[in-house]
């Protein structure tokens, strides 16, 4: 058995067909075609074959492990590396293979300067999954590094300690329907002068300023991607008399079943009277009445909003360690 440098040529093909046979025998990762999987990992502007590493015996590849540098970060010295990859056939596991990949990755981090290695969600490569004990419902991306798995105990072995939390919601939207108190409170808050309504800027006015007032986040950068398009998806948002006080995100359904699902934000001065709650809601039954099957996001430990989702029926099917190692 050795290990060398990843080359596309002799073993692009090889690694996705390795991908494929070991995530297949656990159901969790998703399986990917050539052509998918090559532009998911192999296209990916931040992959360089340099940080990419593969096991042999003979001219069999029996594992593969890939870190990554994001291209922006060299200049930064405080910058880490990413660690989002490991495979090894089943019958070369418990065998040290997989912690010698981790090494190569490693120390290839060093060559870059990077003093700590992180599995998180910031990293350029995310894999998608199946939700357990569905039809095969899926989510786009795993935050980090599912507890209790294989590559878990693996980087626990070698160093890795859990930083965080991160929790996968899912709800079936077959199953769903708008509650009750949730109905109440509705027409309550109308009551005051707040509605939840589909966008129109016909009839809505204030969203920029909205954008300027929850400042530079995320949610501001979909807001204004989504309305820079030609023909904009629908999204929901709180008005009062017209202004825009609150928002959904983007809404459309996926190939997959799943709703699309950005966020969800409320202006902080008129919180209170449950409008968070009441926009999520309706977000479920606006995705459930246009041909969504199922939801799924992710979220912090200490997130609030995650009280939110299990009122209205999200559960939470998976939890993931955010993990990190300093590197010498």
């Amino acid at each position: 058995m050795q290990i060398i440098n990843f080359n596309y040529e002799l073993h692009s093909q090889k690694v996705w067909k390795l991908w494929n046979e070991v995530v297949s025998e656990r159901d969790f990762y998703k399986q990917f075609t050539f052509e998918g999987y090559d532009h998911f990992l192999f296209k990916n502007p931040h992959f360089k074959s340099e940080g990419a590493f593969v096991a042999l015996d003979g001219e069999e590849v029996i594992g593969f492990a890939v870190g990554m540098v994001r291209n922006e970060d060299f200049e930064n010295p405080d910058a880490p590396g990413y660690f989002n990859t490991i495979i090894v056939k089943k019958e070369y596991q418990r065998q040290g293979i997989g912690s010698k990949l981790l090494k190569e990755v490693e120390e290839y981090f060093v060559k870059c300067n990077r003093k700590a290695v992180r599995c998180v969600f910031y990293s350029p490569v995310n894999w998608p999954w199946y939700i357990p004990n569905t039809d095969h419902h899926d989510h786009p991306g795993n935050p980090a590094i599912p507890f209790n798995s294989p590559e878990y105990f693996l980087l626990m072995a070698n160093g890795y300690h859990v930083q965080g939390q991160q929790d996968a919601f899912h709800l079936d939207l077959a199953k769903y329907e708008m509650p009750e108190a949730v109905k109440a409170k509705l027409a309550e808050n109308e009551k005051r002068g707040y509605k939840i309504e589909l966008y129109d800027p016909n009839i809505h006015y204030g969203i920029e300023e909205f954008c300027e007032k929850i400042g530079p986040t995320g949610f501001a950068r979909s807001i204004r991607y989504n309305l820079s398009k030609e023909k904009p998806n629908p999204f929901l948002v709180v008005s009062e008399n017209g202004k825009v006080v609150g928002w959904t995100g983007a809404m459309y359904t996926e190939p997959s079943g799943r709703a699309h699902f950005d966020g969800i934000i409320v202006d902080p001065d008129v919180r209170g009277g449950g409008l968070g709650k009441i926009l999520f809601c309706s977000l479920g039954d606006y995705s459930k009445k246009n041909g969504s099957s199922f939801m799924t996001f992710f979220t912090g430990l200490d997130n609030p909003a995650r009280y939110i989702y299990m009122y209205a029926g999200h559960k939470i099917i998976q939890s993931f360690a955010v993990m990190r190692k300093e590197l010498k």
